[in-house]
């Protein structure tokens, strides 16, 4: 059978995409590798307990936010969950930071811990605030970018206006620049915060990040973050049955493992020589993967050069899953805990800050009475992990760090955890397909950097891009974003 529309990958851009390509009445198709939707964002299960793949916030559910939106569009409810304020705890050695979503009482508590600072920080914000609302309004417009045609270009120009000027300091400038306007750039506990968050969701720090993609960041904790009961695999699931009760097909278990081009239309090979046709595709795979991928004539065709492409730099990610008994964390009704190493604060990677994420304890899909399931999850060099020689013992020595740091805030946390289920890239790379396991798309490594992003369209006619790899990046909301941007353009062109 031939679809309109062949989309590889199940993760959030591909559903994303797919949903909506479905609402418009074409014939589409999707293909997942593994056994699991959502990707990054999915789930598994083991032993009573449910684990999201990684420790993630569910971000775009507030009203008029882009996952507000899509819902809304595909006529669909949003599932059960919980606006969480604070969004975090951030442990840092000798205090804690509550993280409030809302304005006010975030501005309280910087007056609590950074005193001597808190006016400076606050006017901070306020730029934070205002310059994250200008970009976006032009992000969620769906943008071409980089523009790669005339059309890409002539739908920029309605956006060039005052707002959108107004964001031109910020375009060529990191937070690092800006922190250095309000005298805050030699404040190390208030840089040492920052990095945390940063990393988090812009997989990099103060002195390498954009400002405008940093400060759409910091500001999108604000508008609304929630835990998702079921975890964000529940959202991947809804796309993938709105798919399917509209006639389409989202194919499980279904690698593709090659894509060659047949005069009008694509083939798609994928197990036990099953072949596939669509007239286009869209690849939410990862531009990591594309060699492997794409035939000889297609990969040459493409804007993707791999040599260039293996020179950007993208993390790995270090994961542990685990069940722990809910006594451990009775003090606190917070669901996201971010952990700075009190032995290495500086460290920004492989267990220096790291991101734990909790079942909430009314959710009982996602634990057996009386426990709680929880996620794991650090910033780590890739390299370390393909050693062979010592990659257990490398896998154990973390583990053991990460489940430290976190007894040294949590007394008892160690001795009450029920199962335990440590990950590496290589772990990523045999269940999520990504090529040496990378995650999180490419981090930003300078004021520019945001120039030399992949635009949604390959530079194959009919083929086009999305996903964490793809302008306007990681999380949940940017590969939403890129889905939409190609199933925009598949629909279009």
């Amino acid at each position: 059978m031939k679809y309109d529309i062949g989309i590889v990958g199940a993760g959030f851009a591909g559903l994303a995409a797919g949903a909506e390509l479905t609402k418009q009445g074409r014939s589409v198709a999707v293909f997942e590798a593994s056994n699991e939707l959502g990707g990054s964002a999915g789930k598994y299960e083991r032993e009573g307990y449910r684990f999201q793949s990684g420790a993630t916030v569910g971000m775009g559910f507030e009203p008029g936010g882009v996952l507000d939106r899509l819902y809304h569009s595909l006529g669909l409810e949003k599932p059960p969950m919980t606006l969480l304020n604070p969004i975090m705890d951030i442990h840092m050695p000798e205090r804690v930071i509550h993280y409030y979503r809302e304005r006010h009482q975030w501005y309280k508590e910087i007056e609590r811990v950074f005193p001597s600072s808190s006016t400076k920080m606050q006017k901070f914000y306020d730029e934070v605030f205002y310059a994250g609302k200008l970009v976006d309004q032009l992000i969620e417009r769906v943008p071409v970018f980089p523009p790669k045609m005339i059309r890409d270009w002539w739908s920029l120009l309605p956006m060039v206006n005052q707002s959108s000027l107004r964001l031109l300091p910020f375009l060529n400038q990191t937070v690092y620049d800006r922190l250095r306007k309000y005298n805050l750039q030699n404040d190390h506990l208030f840089i040492t915060f920052l990095n945390g968050e940063l990393m988090d969701s812009v997989q990099t720090s103060v002195d390498r990040c954009p400002a405008f993609l940093g400060y759409a960041a910091l500001q999108t904790f604000h508008k609304g973050a929630y835990a998702v009961h079921g975890g964000l695999a529940t959202v991947a699931e809804q796309l993938a049955d709105y798919i399917k009760a509209n006639g389409n097909e989202v194919f499980m278990r279904h690698p593709v493992k090659q894509i060659r081009r047949d005069g009008d239309r694509f083939l798609l090979y994928s197990k036990r020589k099953k072949v596939f046709k669509a007239g286009k595709i869209i690849l939410n795979h990862s531009v990591h993967n594309l060699p492997d991928t794409l035939s000889e004539p297609l990969m040459k065709e493409s804007y993707i050069k791999p040599d260039k492409e293996k020179e950007k730099e993208a993390w790995g990610a270090f994961i542990i899953h685990a069940g722990v008994d809910e006594k451990v964390f009775r003090g606190t009704d917070v669901l996201y805990h971010q952990f700075i190493d009190p032995d290495h604060p500086d460290d920004l990677h492989d267990g220096g800050q790291f991101l734990l994420s909790l079942s909430a304890p009314e959710d009982s899909s996602m634990a057996p009475n009386g426990k709680r399931s929880l996620t794991i999850s650090t910033h780590t060099n890739l390299e370390q992990w393909w050693q062979a020689d010592d990659y257990e013992q490398k896998k154990e020595e973390m583990k053991n760090r990460l489940v430290g740091v976190v007894d040294h805030y949590f007394p008892g946390f160690e001795q009450n955890l029920d199962i335990v289920l440590p990950g590496t890239p290589v772990t990523f790379e045999k269940w999520l397909r990504r090529a040496q396991g990378k995650v999180g798309g490419y981090a930003p490594t300078g004021k520019y950097s945001w120039l030399n992003s992949y635009s949604a369209r390959s530079g194959v006619k009919g083929m086009y891009l999305c996903g964490d790899t793809v302008f306007p990046g990681a999380g949940t909301l940017g590969v939403t974003l890129s889905g939409l941007t190609a199933a925009k353009l598949a629909a279009g062109d």
